[in-house]
């Protein structure tokens, strides 16, 4: 009975030290990347790519909360994207970066925003279809410009005005 009571302490006494030990002082990776003492700078650390704010989210929540509000705001974001990348990589992508970022929310929403729109049951696959390739289409351009790559948007251009126009005519 003694030696296992002295077991079980030893094992406690054990497992309290590992834990206190892995509880060091290091800073988290997110952290060196934001601003810690790395002498060398972090990759993963983008300034441009600012996320969108709780405020901005109940905003453009707002805003699009009706089906037809949504289709024309995913329009006027689109437009957006093409504009600050038809010179190529934009000098500073923070435009762009908050457009697409937006656009991705929205299209998250969208198949609830049909749903709460009472757009009609025979179309909600379709509008879900469309969000996710729209998702899709909008992050190979934001992929494209993490990666300092050419945007190409005019090459995924035409096929989400494909998409943006059946939703269209989905909401008239």
């Amino acid at each position: 009975m003694t030696v296992r009571l002295l077991i079980s302490l030893w094992l406690v006494a054990v497992l309290a030290v590992s834990l206190f030990v892995g509880c060091g002082a290091e800073e988290s990776p997110r952290a060196a990347a934001v601003g810690g003492d790395s002498a060398e700078p972090a990759e993963e650390y983008n300034p441009h790519d600012v996320p969108i704010t709780e405020e901005q989210k109940a905003e453009l929540r707002n805003e699009t909360a009706k089906f037809a509000d949504a289709v024309a705001k995913l329009k006027q974001l689109r437009n957006e994207v093409e504009q600050e990348t038809a010179a190529g990589i934009p000098e500073n992508p923070y435009k762009a970066h908050q457009a697409l970022d937006k656009a991705d929310l929205v299209l998250q929403w969208l198949p609830e925003t049909a749903r709460n729109s009472s757009v009609a049951k025979e179309h909600w696959e379709t509008v879900n279809t469309a969000a996710n390739d729209l998702r899709t289409l909008f992050e190979q351009v934001h992929q494209k410009i993490d990666n300092k790559q050419e945007p190409d948007f005019a090459g995924v251009a035409d096929e989400i005005d494909r998409k943006i126009a059946g939703l269209e005519g989905i909401s008239k």
